[in-house]
């Protein structure tokens, strides 16, 4: 048994061991989820191309930015295959994607620990596009889908944050765990 703190002390220490960049990946990791799909969306001028993307997303980054309020800053990457169609002809790119996000670390009543996440802005999204052919290179050229792949991305991680389940794996009530370790 340790040295006896105040209640203070006591809720500092909780939530410094209790909240590390570990824990906030895999929750962030568990909103995110395994696969990213987006689209067909329109691209290039006057939207004559239809871009289908799909890929996976990695283990998230996580560092404490600060400590009060208590703030992470997250990377998220995905590797994303797009198949681009333009006049009946088809184009493949590989796209590596990493998403910042800012995760903030709010306490609620009655006893809860809050993830709240910043909006992201697609400019934010960062995409590293390489095309399969000289075709498709110059097609890139011509075209906008990293932006549209940009806005479609931030997008699809909004809804996923907002999402009913998203929301539920952001808020972690302590008084169900706590009842569970007072009653083995």
């Amino acid at each position: 048994m340790g040295d006896r703190i105040s209640y203070q002390q006591f809720g500092a220490n909780f939530i410094g061991m209790a909240v590390t960049p570990e824990r906030v990946g895999r929750t962030l990791k568990a909103v995110a989820g395994d696969v990213i799909e987006v689209g067909p969306m329109a691209v290039g001028p006057a939207n004559a191309a239809t871009v289908v993307a799909s890929g996976r997303i990695g283990v998230p980054d996580v560092e404490r930015e600060s400590l009060d309020p208590l703030t992470f800053k997250a990377v998220l990457p995905a590797d994303v295959d797009l198949d681009v169609k333009v006049a009946g002809a088809h184009h493949h790119y590989n796209a590596q994607l990493r998403v910042p996000l800012r995760l903030v670390i709010h306490t609620a009543e009655p006893l809860d620990l809050v993830i709240d996440v910043e909006r992201l802005s697609s400019r934010e999204v960062d995409v590293q596009m390489t095309a399969a052919g000289m075709r498709a290179r110059v097609l890139q050229r011509l075209g906008n889908a990293e932006d549209e792949l940009r806005r479609h991305v931030a997008r699809f991680v909004r809804e996923r944050i907002d999402d009913p389940s998203g929301q539920e794996a952001r808020s972690i009530a302590l008084l169900p765990l706590i009842d569970q370790a007072w009653n083995p």
